[in-house]
């Protein structure tokens, strides 16, 4: 086969990739909002842009504002999940095609297309493409900026480092943590192409100066107690840093929602097994020819170590920043060394490596369709409560999860007004949660929603774990409803998901 019908085949493979991971992250995008998109949510759909920014300037929001302001323009169109998660969802998709980029140019193009596969159907990027938060896309900006950057290195015209220079400035607007490959790229730059230092420097000193307008905001974001209550909540030690590096490279996001075991599973975990032992036996039986690392392979592999190498350090003497979502930023670059690793088995077993490793992550893609890697099903709940409840019924709200916003997933989710009292969260909802809200005892939401029922029924929401997680018992067992004897349990609904949520009906 010629070398243009290899680039031809390749285009279409990539083609193919790219509309598959569409597909794929359509269907997941329907899922109802969950957790900290929840306060993604109450940023963009109550505040226009300024209120956007002044919101995500405050400690309320540690996260920088360029996602919000984009799901802000979204969801003047609706306030559908899809809507709100839009640009994750565009961002997660155009990520594949660059991925393949920066592997041409970087790895060949055999392992370029495995790359791009791999982040196609990889459950880790599947979930924050459709995330209604700022990974996605900080993923696909910082392989812009590695693209931009190699053809710029490449003598490139001046449109390349320029595109560097945007591409950066708008990764640190998207994520703080873009800094540790942002600055593997520099070093990089530095080192192998040493007559393009002064466009380098030139080019992170425009990125520096374009951020400059938000410094006041980093301060308040790195002032924020939230920080330290993220960082108190997961600890710093060997096993979590295994458990967290496990989930971000093959697992599923949430570690309580299942082992390795369970997603990607053991027939994943058997393939990719003996991916990588084809792949270290054919670069053992050919170790001689091996007499250099090229440059643009250093670039990868710094990129790829860089987050958790530079997070690792981070927590060691201060805050701890190493959590399976924080690693976002090196995802893609994970994926490229992967497939240059496979791909160095040679040309008798490389195929067979890459494609056993693609398959593995493919069965994690199809576990992410089924309903027990779905976000909680709060849309089949809200339209039970919509459907059942009459006139004088009331709602206890129990699902709510504490959030950086004062939404729960029923706020979002209900057709109908319905009176709502919350329970084990505050009741405010017109400003994000402070240490100072009460949070509202179940005993206390049961007595009050009795009260205020009249002889009518009460409905209750709540979302409970999947069996006992470790840490998390006082959690999943029964919901402590200490309604007055005259009432009954008279109907149950339970919906699956990675949460399960529960609709209880009681009735005098």
């Amino acid at each position: 086969m010629s070398v243009s019908e290899l680039r031809d085949s390749a285009a279409v493979a990539v083609a193919l990739l790219t509309l598959a991971g569409a597909a794929i992250r359509i269907l997941v995008a329907h899922q109802p909002l969950f957790a900290d998109e929840l306060s993604t949510y109450w940023i963009v759909t109550a505040h226009g842009p300024r209120g956007v920014l002044s919101t995500v300037h405050s400690n309320a929001e540690i996260t920088p504002p360029l996602f919000f302001l984009a799901a802000w323009v979204t969801t003047q169109a609706g306030h559908a999940p899809e809507l709100v998660r839009l640009p994750s969802l565009v961002a997660g998709v155009l990520t594949i095609p660059v991925v393949y980029l920066v592997g041409l140019r970087t790895i060949g193009r055999a392992a370029a297309l495995a790359a791009a596969a791999i982040v196609t159907f990889a459950p880790f990027t599947i979930y924050y493409s459709t995330e209604a938060r700022s990974y996605g896309l900080l993923m696909l900006l910082l392989m812009v900026s590695t693209l931009a950057l190699l053809l710029a290195g490449d003598g490139g015209d001046r449109r390349w480092w320029w595109l560097y220079a945007a591409a950066s400035c708008a990764a640190v607007y998207t994520h703080y943590l873009c800094v540790f490959p942002l600055g593997a790229q520099l070093l990089w730059l530095l080192w192998a192409h040493p007559e393009a230092r002064r466009p380098a420097l030139l080019a992170n000193a425009a990125a520096v100066v374009g951020f400059l307008p938000w410094i006041t905001g980093l301060v308040n974001d790195f002032n924020s107690p939230t920080s330290k209550i993220l960082s108190a909540l997961s600890p710093f030690d060997a096993h979590s840093i295994v458990v967290a590096l496990g989930h971000w490279a093959l697992g599923y996001p949430y570690t309580w929602a299942g082992s390795l075991a369970a997603m990607p599973g053991v027939p994943a975990l058997v393939l990719l097994g003996a991916a990588v032992a084809l792949a270290a036996f054919g670069i053992a039986r050919g170790a001689r020819r091996i007499d250099r690392i090229d440059r643009r392979l250093v670039l990868v592999l710094a990129l790829a170590l860089s987050v958790p190498v530079g997070e690792a350090l981070v927590s060691a003497v201060g805050t701890n920043v190493l959590g399976v979502r924080n690693l976002a930023p090196g995802w893609p670059p994970f994926a490229l060394a992967l497939a240059a690793f496979l791909a160095a088995a040679g040309p008798q077993l490389r195929v067979l490596a890459l494609s056993l490793a693609v398959a593995s992550f493919a069965i994690g893609a199809v576990k992410m369709l089924s309903d027990r890697y779905e976000r909680p099903d709060y849309r089949a709940a809200a339209d039970y409560v919509d459907r059942s409840a009459r006139p004088g019924d009331v709602v206890i709200d129990e699902a709510a999860v504490l959030t950086p916003g004062p939404l729960s997933p029923m706020d979002v989710t209900f057709n109908r007004r319905h009176l709502v009292f919350r329970g084990k969260a505050p009741q405010e909802r017109d400003h994000p949660f402070g240490f100072r809200d009460p949070i509202v005892p179940l005993p206390t939401a049961v007595k009050g929603a009795v009260a205020a029922a009249r002889g009518n029924r009460v409905f209750v929401v709540s979302s409970r774990f999947r069996g006992r997680v470790a840490g998390l018992e006082k959690r999943t067992g029964p919901v402590d409803l200490r309604f007055p004897a005259r009432y009954r349990l008279v109907a149950s609904r339970s919906y699956p998901g990675i949460l399960v949520t529960r609709v209880d009906v009681f009735a005098p």
